[in-house]
């Protein structure tokens, strides 16, 4: 980073912590002094590798300032990320390593490097990535939405019957046709995500919100809900009442955004 950005990015520092509530006596923040050579990025398996709970930092975030402190490193797949409370936005935030164009120190604004300096402490946790199924992230999100209301009326009445999955595998098979998506589904994989869902009825009306304005979706939609409750051949209270709910809402959204 060259003398003109350093300067900038100390000028926006001064901006953020001026507004930051004042460190109260007697805490003291330390920060290791290294070299050029030691920044370089370790091997995550290091036993050397220090927890990067508590250290405080400035980052340069898709050209945006942020003052964090970090609370965790995790490892995704073939990406590092930094879980932090963000002085700037006043919450928990997560940082995608490969997105950080630099990382300051807190104190004297001095760069340490950019993204991959956090590579040096060890990770919190080390997972694989979510499955996408073939899907744009987009993609994916409006599937899990419809899975999510799936579950949740599969779930109503206390019995998840074998033949309402059946009903879900027919909303997954009938969704990539009808929107015309790339490649064919991976119904075991999607369909052993969607018996891991426990939506609540909050989660419900959120995955609905998906579909509203979106006429062919919620028509598949609308019509694996009904042959989900008639699968086991009985129709409960608690089954006919939030298929009810469903089409309920969705009318009413679509008035409201018409």
């Amino acid at each position: 980073m060259n003398i003109s950005a350093v300067d900038a990015l100390m000028t926006k520092r001064a901006g953020v912590t001026s507004a930051l509530p004042k460190v109260p006596a007697g805490i003291v923040l330390t920060y290791d002094l290294v070299d050029e050579a030691s920044a370089i990025a370790t091997d995550i398996d290091d036993e050397d590798d220090q927890p990067i709970t508590a250290f405080v930092c400035i980052i340069d975030y898709q050209g945006e300032i942020r003052l964090i402190t970090c609370r965790r490193f995790d490892i995704i797949g073939e990406n590092g990320y930094v879980g932090a409370i963000c002085h700037v936005a006043s919450g928990y935030r997560q940082f995608r390593c490969d997105r950080i164009g630099s990382v300051a120190d807190a104190v004297t604004g001095e760069i340490l490097g950019d993204g991959s300096y956090f590579n040096r402490y060890a990770p919190t946790t080390k997972r694989a990535p979510a499955a996408t199924w073939g899907l744009t992230p987009a993609r994916k999100s409006h599937l899990v939405a419809g899975l999510t209301v799936l579950a949740f009326m599969a779930r109503c009445d206390g019995v998840w019957h074998p033949l309402e999955t059946e009903s879900i595998e027919a909303f997954i098979c009938s969704m990539w046709m009808r929107k015309e998506w790339e490649g064919d589904p991976p119904v075991v994989d999607i369909i052993n995500h969607a018996q891991r869902l426990s939506p609540t009825s909050g989660d419900f009306f959120r995955a609905l919100e998906r579909y509203v304005g979106n006429k062919s979706s919620a028509a598949i939609l609308r019509n694996a809900v009904r042959d989900l409750i008639c699968a086991d051949g009985v129709i409960c209270d608690a089954e006919s009442g939030w298929a009810l709910e469903l089409d309920s809402f969705l009318a009413d959204q679509a008035g409201s955004h018409a």
